[in-house]
């Protein structure tokens, strides 16, 4: 452990049984990297390191690339997030979701999903799963895109996710069950409401990013709660690591970034007390669940 981790990187290493695998699956998630001039070119080049590293089948970025709108505007942020997608792409195939920082104007509450959305498909070798799906001989993705509705309001909105997911048949019917099915989620909240779970019982793995790790101070321990979450709620629950639910397992990645550009600056130096995360999913025929954490 370190004493000031803001630019060191923590790592959790979980193995998860899946009896659909014929061979070790090995999938790299990258949450909430809130890129801005407050996210260094050091930090950046930290996480593509570990990237190459880990060597993973798949990466997946699970939602919150930019800190703001406005950052695509910016020709550094821009630089930043380029750089950061493409490299990852010449390392595994690359893919994307979308968090409310991505696509939601913070003061007006506008949409801004095309120009994001316009930006990670003009980088080679990146899939941006915009409620879409991608499969191939080994694994089935799904990811999903929660609306304005479901993150705007003082609490989030369980019936606008349900409704708004249930619209999308391509996301939960005909799922291949031969292979192993992720589903790519940003904010983990909805699985609080028994309907909107309903709707994946057939994935295996729900990734999600969004909560930053609960805040936690050095990413100590293994426990699920937190001290502070996106909603200014004091210890909230189940906003860390892995959890099972009843028909799959849901994995709420650190992320990079914890204290945002847009968050209060009086909170900004928090950001040293808490490291960089990135989880590291082996999925595997072999009958053992674990999780370890390592610092790099």
């Amino acid at each position: 452990m370190r004493l000031f981790v803001d630019d060191y990187v923590q790592v959790r290493y979980v193995n998860l049984y899946n009896r659909k695998i014929q061979q070790d699956i090995k999938i790299l998630a990258i949450g909430d990297v809130h890129i801005s001039d407050m996210v260094s070119v050091k930090k950046i080049e930290k996480v593509k390191t570990q990237i190459l590293k880990e060597q993973a089948d798949y990466i997946v970025f699970v939602g919150d690339l930019i800190d703001r709108v406005e950052e695509l505007k910016d020709p550094n942020s821009f630089s930043k997030l380029d750089d950061l997608l493409k490299f990852s792409a010449s390392t595994a195939p690359t893919f994307v979701i979308l968090g409310n920082h991505d696509y939601i104007q913070r003061e007006t509450h506008d949409s801004h999903l095309r120009e994001i959305s316009e930006v990670i498909k003009d980088i080679p070798g990146v899939i941006l799963l915009d409620n879409d799906i991608y499969f191939d001989d080994k694994i089935w993705f799904m990811g999903y895109t929660e609306t304005k509705e479901y993150y705007v309001k003082e609490k989030y909105d369980f019936k606008s996710f349900y409704d708004d997911f249930k619209s999308h048949d391509l996301l939960y019917k005909n799922i291949d069950t031969k292979l192993p099915a992720v589903a790519l989620i940003h904010s983990p909240e909805f699985s609080f409401d028994k309907n909107c779970l309903s709707l994946l019982k057939d994935y295996d793995l729900i990734i999600c990013g969004h909560t930053h790790d609960g805040c936690v101070p050095f990413g100590f321990g293994n426990f699920k709660s937190g001290i502070i979450s996106p909603k200014k709620k004091f210890f909230p629950k189940n906003v860390r690591g892995l959890r099972k639910a009843s028909n799959n397992y849901i994995l709420t990645t650190g992320g990079i970034v914890k204290i945002q550009k847009c968050a209060p600056k009086l909170l900004h130096p928090f950001n040293h007390l808490c490291p960089m995360q990135l989880d590291v999913i082996t999925l595997s025929n072999k009958k053992c669940v674990n999780v370890r954490k390592k610092w790099y």
